[in-house]
């Protein structure tokens, strides 16, 4: 693959390359001792050529913070809605899935919004929005009568958020139990909502 530097590729591809590099950087180094200067350097560039894409370390984290969002937005776009267990079954694996790749950015958007208003609304959307889409799947279906879930469908999208945040956590730690690990969110999460495994 061409690097940032590669005359081959357009702004937007280097743009892309330099957040790809970027997330390493912040999750290795955290919000607060990532400079341009190690930004630059991960990502084999000088620091104007950094600066010639971002004017800020402000603007690297948002712009990868935003492109979080939007992953994590798409997830349920991408969901086989072919049947509710088949819904519910990819909306979790994607959702696991995007949580364990993101991981480390979660964690440094998480520290920010803890200061930083436009984090916390970002990160809202991130967790808040997948919520309100599965607590409506789920009421829908509760209405229908086809499921008896174990709490209110909001509880149980909060419940599911949770458990699988640290289903990441523990599968980053031990990456050979990931697929177990996946599997068994899947199970909590239709035994929670009450859907049969096809």
């Amino acid at each position: 693959m061409s690097g940032i530097g590669s005359r081959a590729l357009d702004a937007d591809d280097k743009r892309a390359l330099l957040l790809d590099s970027a997330e390493g950087t912040f999750c290795r180094l955290g919000y607060a001792r990532t400079s341009i200067a190690a930004l630059a350097a991960d990502a084999g560039v000088t620091r104007p050529t950094v600066y010639a894409y971002y004017p800020s370390k402000e603007d690297v984290f948002r712009a990868l913070a935003e492109r979080v969002r939007a992953e994590f937005l798409a997830l349920q776009e991408r969901a086989d809605t072919s049947s509710p267990v088949a819904t519910a079954r990819s909306a979790v694996e994607l959702y696991f899935d995007a949580s364990l790749r993101h991981r480390g950015m979660l964690t440094v958007i998480a520290h920010q919004a803890l200061a930083d208003p436009a984090m916390r609304d970002l990160q809202d959307e991130i967790h808040g929005r997948a919520n309100r889409r599965h607590t409506r799947f789920l009421q829908r279906l509760a209405d229908a009568g086809a499921i008896g879930p174990a709490a209110p469908p909001e509880t149980v999208s909060e419940a599911i958020t949770g458990v699988t945040l640290r289903f990441a956590d523990l599968a980053a730690d031990d990456p050979a139990r990931a697929p177990a690990l996946r599997r068994e969110l899947v199970d909590v999460y239709l035994a929670l909502a009450g859907l049969r495994s096809e």
